[in-house]
C-alpha cells in the first residue's frame, strides 16, 4: 500500500486542503496544535470510519459545520484506489453518510460497514483477524502516540493480540474446545451408565416373558383343538338345520299363500251383494225414465235459430237508420227549411208524400222484427225440448251398459270364488303339520345356539391368548432391542472412557506444548528485532529483551530496569523500538498482508537528545521501506527525509506548505 493523498473538507481546523504524499520518507513538519495530528485521523477515519468510544464524529466535524468530507488516494499492488467518507450534523450527534470508493475508475456506493470490510479485504489481512482488524493495521502501520502506551503496559490486551494475528489462540481454542468434548463425552458416558444400568433387568424380564410364551403356545393349541372339534359338530348340526328351515321357509310360503287367497276370497264373496244391489239400482232407473220416439234435429234448430236472430239483427239496423231519417224530415217540414244545406220546403205536399212513405218501411220493418222474435222462441222451445230427449236417451244406453258390466262381473266372480276355494283346498293338504314342524326347528336351532356359545367362549380364551402371545412378543422386540441398545451402550461406555483418557493424557498436554514451542519462536524472533531497534537507537547502553508476555524488559549493567524509571528520551526509544519490532515480525510472518510498503510514526523522537534524532537516519535507512510519514515538531529531522510539508495554522485554520 502507496499513500498518495487525502483531502480535508471541513475537518476539525481544515477547511478545504488536500495534502499529496509522494513516495520515499515524508516529514509532517508543525508547531504544537497546527493540525498534523488532525491528518492521521483523517486518513484513520477515510479506511475504517467512526467507531464509538474511540473515534467520533463530534472529534472530526469542524464546529460551526454541518457536513463534512475526507478523500484519501493510494494504491494497492497496482490498483488505483480513491475512498470518500463524509459526515452530516444533526440535533443530536454527527453521523456518517455511506461512502464511495473507486477502484481503477470504477464507482460503488457503500455503506460504511462494507466499506470497513472491502478495506480490509484489500489490504490482504486475514480472514481469521478480520473481526480484530484495527490491531493488525496498528500493529503494522499506524500506532497513535498515546495508543503506545497500551500497547507496551496492557500485557494482557498485547498478548491476545498477538496470539490472535499469529493464529497462536488457536492452540488455546483447540484446548478449549477438547475441554468441552470431553465434558460432553463424560455427559455421554454418563447417559450411557444411566441407560445400562438396568440391563441385568432387562435380560430376566426376557427370560421370564420367553417362559410364559412357552405355557400360552401349549394353551393356543388346545383352544385351537377344541373348537376344531366344535366346528364340526356344528357343521353338521347346521346341515340338518339347513334342511329344517327349508322346510319351514317352504311352509311359511304355503301360509302367505292361503292368507293371500283367503283374503281375496273374502273380497270376493263380499263383492258379489254389492254387485246384486247395484243391478236392482240400475233397473229402477231405467224404469224411470220415459224415453219419446220423436226424432228432432238438434243442430238444424241451432242454424235456424241463429240465421233468424242475423236478420233481426239486420231489421233493428235499417229500422234505427229510417226512424232517424223520419225525425229529420219531420223537423224540415215543421221548420221549413233545411237546417243542414239552408234550402228551403217549396213543396210541402210532395215532401209530406215522402215523409209518409218512410213512415210506412218503418213500421214495416216493426212488423218484421216483432215477427222474427216470435219464431226465435218458438225454435228456442223445441230446441230444449230435443236436447231432453237425447240426454234422457243417452242416458238410458249408460245405464244398459252398467247392467251388462255388473252382471258379467258377478258371473266371474262366482267362477273365481269356485277356482279358489279348490286352490285353498289343495295349498291346506301341501302344508302339513305345522306344530311338529316348528317344533323340531327350535329344538335344533336352541341346540345350535348352545354349542355356539361354548365356541364363542373358547374362541375368546383363545384371542386372549393369541392377544397375551402379541404383546409378550412385542416386548420381546421391544426388550431384544433395548438390550443390544444397552450392549452397545456398554461397548460405548468402554470407547468413551479410552477417548476421555487420551484427551486427558495426550492430546491437551500436547497442544500445550505446541503452543508454548510457537509462542517461543515468536518471541525470540520479535527480541532479535526489538534488540536490533533498541541497538540503532541508544547503542549499548542498555540491553533489551520480552518476557513470555512479550512485555519489555530494560537491564542495565545486569540489574532490571523499570521503565518509569527511564528518561524520556529512553522511554521513547523502547516504544519506538518496540513498535518497529512489531512491525518487522508481522509482515514477515504473514505474507499475505499488502501494507507492508508503508508505515506513519506519530511523534517518534518525544524526548530524543541530538545524538538520538541523528540516529533517526540509520533507522530510516535500514527499514528500506518505500513509503514512511513521520509526524514530528523536530525541525532536525527535514535534513534527512526525502520530503517535507509544513502544517501551519492561520485564522485559526490549517494550511500546508510543501518543502
Amino acid at each position: 500500500m502507496l499513500l498518495k493523498s487525502i483531502h480535508l473538507e471541513n475537518i476539525r481546523s481544515y477547511l478545504d486542503e488536500k495534502i499529496e504524499f509522494p513516495s520515499g520518507s515524508t516529514l509532517l513538519s508543525g508547531d504544537v496544535g497546527c493540525g498534523k495530528s488532525t491528518i492521521l485521523l483523517a486518513m484513520d477515519f477515510a479506511l475504517f470510519g467512526l467507531r464509538k468510544g474511540e473515534l467520533e464524529g463530534t472529534d472530526l466535524l469542524r464546529h460551526g459545520k454541518n457536513n463534512g468530507s475526507v478523500e484519501i488516494a493510494f494504491e494497492v499492488e497496482g490498483n488505483k484506489i480513491v475512498l470518500m467518507r463524509t459526515l452530516k450534523r444533526s440535533k443530536a450527534s454527527v453521523t456518517q453518510d455511506s461512502g464511495i470508493i473507486s477502484i481503477n475508475g470504477r464507482e460503488q456506493e457503500l455503506m460504511p460497514v462494507e466499506l470497513k470490510s472491502k478495506i480490509l479485504e484489500l489490504f490482504g489481512y486475514p480472514q481469521e483477524v478480520l473481526k480484530k482488524n484495527r490491531p493488525l493495521f496498528r500493529y503494522t502501520v499506524y500506532t497513535p502516540q498515546e495508543k503506545m502506551k497500551d500497547i507496551l503496559f496492557d500485557s494482557e490486551s498485547r498478548l491476545e493480540t498477538l496470539r490472535k494475528i499469529f493464529s497462536v489462540d488457536k492452540y488455546g481454542q483447540i484446548k478449549n474446545n477438547a475441554k468441552l468434548f470431553m465434558s460432553e463425552l463424560r455427559s455421554m458416558k454418563r447417559e450411557n451408565e444411566a441407560f445400562t444400568r438396568d440391563l441385568e433387568q432387562k435380560m430376566s424380564e426376557k427370560e421370564e416373558r420367553e417362559t410364559e410364551k412357552e405355557r400360552l403356545m401349549i394353551l393356543l393349541d388346545k383352544y385351537i383343538i377344541e373348537i376344531s372339534g366344535i366346528d364340526a359338530v356344528i357343521s353338521e348340526k347346521q346341515s340338518t338345520f339347513d334342511s329344517l328351515k327349508k322346510k319351514m321357509n317352504e311352509m311359511y310360503a304355503l301360509k302367505r299363500k292361503m292368507a293371500g287367497i283367503e283374503s281375496e276370497l273374502k273380497i270376493k264373496a263380499g263383492r258379489l251383494p254389492r254387485i246384486e244391489k247395484d243391478i236392482n239400482e240400475v233397473d229402477d232407473k231405467i224404469s224411470s225414465l220415459s224415453v219419446s220416439d220423436e226424432v228432432m234435429d238438434a243442430v238444424a234448430l241451432h242454424e235456424e235459430i241463429k240465421d233468424l236472430e242475423q236478420k233481426k239483427e239486420k231489421a233493428v239496423s235499417e229500422h234505427a237508420v229510417v226512424s232517424s231519417e223520419q225525425l229529420r224530415l219531420e223537423s224540415v217540414l215543421r221548420n221549413g227549411i233545411c237546417s243542414f244545406c239552408n234550402q228551403r220546403v217549396t213543396d210541402p205536399a210532395d215532401f209530406r208524400k215522402h215523409l209518409d212513405e218512410k213512415n210506412r218501411i218503418c213500421e214495416e220493418l216493426k212488423k218484421n222484427m216483432g215477427f222474427a222474435s216470435v219464431k226465435i222462441t218458438l225454435l228456442k222451445e223445441r230446441l230444449q225440448a230435443a236436447e231432453k230427449i237425447g240426454h234422457e236417451k243417452k242416458l238410458l244406453q249408460e245405464y244398459v251398459t252398467r247392467k251388462n258390466q255388473l252382471e258379467a262381473e258377478s258371473n266371474s266372480l262366482a267362477a273365481d270364488i269356485v277356482a279358489l276355494r279348490s286352490e285353498l283346498d289343495s295349498l291346506t293338504n301341501q302344508a302339513g303339520n305345522e306344530e311338529e314342524l316348528e317344533k323340531s326347528y327350535n329344538s335344533l336351532q336352541d341346540e345350535i345356539n348352545t354349542i355356539n356359545r361354548s365356541r364363542n367362549e373358547t374362541e375368546k380364551s383363545k384371542s386372549r391368548c393369541e392377544q397375551q402371545l402379541y404383546d409378550i412378543d412385542r416386548f420381546l422386540r421391544s426388550v431384544e432391542r433395548e438390550i443390544a441398545e444397552k450392549r452397545a451402550a456398554k461397548e460405548k461406555i468402554i470407547y468413551l472412557n479410552e477417548l476421555i483418557n487420551w484427551f486427558d493424557v495426550y492430546f491437551i498436554p500436547l497442544m500445550d506444548i505446541i503452543e508454548r514451542h510457537v509462542m517461543a519462536a515468536l518471541q525470540q524472533v520479535f527480541n532479535e528485532f526489538f534488540q536490533k531497534w533498541f541497538s540503532i537507537l541508544m547503542g549499548e547502553q542498555f540491553s533489551v529483551r520480552v518476557d513470555e508476555n512479550f512485555s519489555p524488559m530494560i537491564e542495565q549493567n545486569g540489574y532490571i530496569t523499570e521503565y518509569t524509571n527511564l528518561s524520556g528520551g529512553e522511554k521513547t526509544a523502547v516504544a519506538l523500538a518496540y513498535r518497529l519490532a512489531l512491525n518487522k515480525v508481522i509482515n514477515s510472518m504473514i505474507d499475505m498482508i499488502k501494507t507492508r510498503d508503508l508505515l506513519i510514526l506519530d511523534e517518534p523522537t518525544d524526548g530524543f537528545s541530538s545524538e538520538q534524532l541523528d540516529r533517526i537516519r540509520d533507522v530510516i535507512a535500514e527499514l528500506g521501506l518505500k513509503q514512511i510519514i513521520l509526524v514530528s515538531h523536530e525541525s532536525k529531522i527535514d535534513t534527512f527525509v526525502d520530503n517535507v510539508i509544513k502544517i501551519y495554522k492561520e485564522d485559526h485554520i490549517s494550511k500546508v506548505v510543501y518543502n
